[in-house]
């Protein structure tokens, strides 16, 4: 990978003022008052049509679940942001009509196997299994989940599956757990069997191994722990090297599945692909920590301060947010003792993502600090309308991650938890979630660095 610019060893201090470098940082500009903005949000479309639309229009019946070979279908995370943040239906169209340009069409004979599923002969239990993560036979996978979602409702469906999916949800870089999350989100027996289905096909293993008893008290999440944990990681030069090292040899070079999955892999439990000393050195900082409270608003309120401590906005860690927030939607569908797997396995991918990433060039002064001015600073921010008109009304059809992000953020933002030990205050959380919004809308993202060949 190539050489670093940025400090190797960045500093949590006490004090900054994120937004004087942010040009939405002011509320005077606003073209129209929150309450016409508020009122046009209020008008937004009704759920049932958007799941009817996705169903008729924009799932696997028209368009494959992957295109280029490897790239993930993003078509219902777009519909699904772009309607919570209140798109009328023509912009919803005029995007959907963009985006699917890119992707692989179904032919005019390609059979409806969640209409038919009833007819069909559906795999067994061994056969799906034995597809687990190869990326084959979406269809029958489709077919497979669409029936048990029939027989069992959604919940049931989920409750059942859900337990033996999560710890590959790393695959095709978060994007199996992305579009369940977003399935769920919405609603609808189709696109929930659709989440199910390529979480399976792209399953990437990182099972929790078995690890030694500690007899150190558990660590809690404080941003303290949290920076020197990422910090350590990012800047680790083991892990780096062994990640170039694989990536350059087979099998993971022969993976057409693009430089970062390949990186993602071998962080991985996969037998073949990964290095089993990176793994088990990322499980024992995760597994370091007490996860016994630990929920989907401590992941949101964890990654989205990490995302804005960057000094760049980072494709790859949005990718975290995005998924926390998709696992969140889920989490109360699984046993306490699975949620909390599920969520260490959460950070375990994170953190290999934040290396993946090459991001190390965090800010020096903690964003929320200090703590005496931070109401006077979130007031200075753009309201919520104010940047969902924002993200509305930039040119051209953007980057879906965009939306994607400020629909996270605000949801997050508004959000009231009822977390007595909370990673972030109510106002820290709303401070945070507006500066990742603002990020997104007005900051490229930063290339991605490619490893040498």
């Amino acid at each position: 990978m190539s050489d670093r610019t940025e400090s190797d060893h960045p500093n949590l201090c006490n004090a900054s003022h994120i937004n004087s470098n942010l040009p939405l940082a002011t509320t005077a500009t606003s073209s129209v008052s929150d309450a016409a903005i508020a009122s046009s949000f209020q008008t937004k479309l009704p759920a049932e049509q958007v799941r009817q639309t996705l169903t008729r229009e924009y799932s696997t019946l028209r368009f494959r679940i992957e295109y280029g070979n490897y790239l993930s279908n993003h078509l219902l995370h777009a519909v699904v942001a772009l309607h919570e943040l209140g798109a009328s239906e023509q912009k919803i169209a005029e995007y959907a009509a963009h985006y699917t340009q890119k992707l692989e069409a179904e032919g005019p004979d390609h059979e409806d196997v969640v209409e038919h599923v009833a007819t069909l002969v559906v795999l067994s239990d061994e056969e799906a299994q034995a597809l687990l993560g190869k990326r084959q036979q979406y269809d029958a996978l489709l077919a497979y989940y669409a029936q048990d979602v029939k027989q069992l409702g959604v919940d049931g469906a989920v409750c059942k599956h859900l337990p033996n999916l999560f710890s590959g949800l790393a695959g095709a870089l978060l994007h199996g757990i992305i579009q369940l999350g977003y399935a769920y989100h919405i609603g609808g027996d189709r696109p929930v069997a659709e989440g199910l289905a390529y979480q399976h096909h792209c399953y990437l293993p990182f099972d929790e191994p078995e690890m030694p008893q500690s007899n150190e008290p558990l660590r809690q999440f404080t941003r303290q722990t949290v920076f020197e944990v990422a910090d350590a990681v990012a800047s680790n030069e083991f892990l780096r090297s062994e990640q170039d090292r694989l990536v350059a040899i087979s099998p993971v070079k022969d993976l057409d599945i693009g430089w970062v999955q390949r990186g993602v892999n071998v962080f991985s439990g996969h037998p073949e692909r990964s290095s089993p000393k990176a793994f088990a050195l990322i499980w024992t900082q995760v597994n370091a920590f007490d996860f016994s409270n630990f929920d989907g608003s401590h992941a949101l309120d964890m990654v989205m301060w990490l995302y804005v401590m960057l000094k760049h906005n980072d494709f790859i860690i949005l990718h975290a947010a995005t998924s926390a927030w998709s696992l969140q939607q889920l989490e109360h569908l699984l046993s306490p003792s699975d949620k909390a797997k599920a969520w260490r396995v959460w950070l375990h991918v994170a953190l290999s993502a934040l290396v993946t990433s090459q991001s190390r060039d965090f800010r020096e002064e903690d964003v929320c600090s200090p703590s005496d001015d931070l109401e006077a600073r979130l007031a200075a921010l753009p309201s919520w309308p104010q940047l969902r008109e924002k993200a509305l009304a930039l040119p051209g059809f953007p980057d879906e991650h965009v939306y994607k992000m400020v629909q996270v953020a605000e949801e997050h933002g508004n959000a009231k938890y009822n977390n007595v030990n909370s990673f972030l205050s109510t106002t820290e959380r709303d401070f945070v979630a507006r500066t990742a919004a603002i990020t997104v809308i007005t900051t490229p993202f930063k290339p991605l660095t490619h490893p040498p060949k």
